[in-house]
């Protein structure tokens, strides 16, 4: 569905310097699959996801979805859950209006109690407030508002690195079923290759910059990172 050629992310910070955040990355993410981003912290991450999701343009480079070269934003077709589940939700706002905000923008009905039947809420969580709920009741929200437009694709940045560890296990299980029941595509942006190894169809590894399929590569610090389930 997505397709990734030669894409870069440059940064010009001050006195003319400049930061590669994205190093001519290509490649593809099939339909159905949940594609597995890891790598460090500054690895460029969650730079690659935004640009997919079209909310910063690459420096140069192309993408591509269902053949077609993309340019802007997608809303309708790909959506993205943010890391942070509090600092991503309008404090101000109730569920009611947070869940209803994108279909009012784009003219569709209001979805509230499907979406929140969808992400196992109760349907009384729509006249609360964020602050109301707990961290991974808000990422709950989060999921729940980037479903509001029946999108195809997820690309859910760091969604569970914010949580109780005790609750992480609760929203990649939520995004497993939703997956299966709604038929989206998913690429997981995380720096634990135990949650990567677990979700994902196939695995791409980024440093500083640049990515490559695990498969592919030769690194033995990595290959042994993986197989003794640690963080990087």
């Amino acid at each position: 569905m997505i397709e990734l050629k030669q894409v870069s992310k440059i940064y010009k910070l001050a006195k003319k310097r400049l930061t590669i955040a994205v190093d001519h990355v290509s490649f593809s993410i099939f339909k159905g699959e949940t594609l597995g981003l890891v790598g460090s912290s500054g690895s460029g991450k969650s730079t690659l996801g935004k640009m997919i999701v079209g909310l910063i343009p690459p420096s140069s480079g192309e993408i591509f979805f269902e053949g077609r070269k993309k340019t802007g934003l997608l809303p309708l077709r790909i959506q993205m859950i943010f890391q942070d589940p509090f600092s991503s939700l309008n404090p101000r706002m109730r569920v009611e209006s947070i869940l209803n905000e994108p279909t009012t923008i784009h003219g569709l009905p209001s979805r509230v109690d499907e979406l929140l039947e969808l992400v196992k809420l109760p349907l009384d969580a729509k006249r609360r407030y964020p602050h109301e709920f707990s961290g991974g009741q808000r990422q709950r929200i989060g999921i729940a508002r980037a479903l509001a437009l029946s999108p195809d694709i997820l690309i859910c940045d760091e969604p569970i690195s914010a949580l109780d560890v005790s609750i992480r296990a609760q929203i990649i299980n939520l995004l497993k079923e939703l997956q299966m029941r709604l038929g989206l595509t998913i690429l997981f942006i995380a720096h634990d290759l135990t949650i990567i190894r677990y979700l994902s169809d196939r695995i791409l590894m980024m440093d500083q910059g640049k990515a490559q399929l695990l498969q592919d590569l030769q690194n033995s610090t990595l290959q042994g990172a993986l197989l003794s389930n640690r963080s990087i």
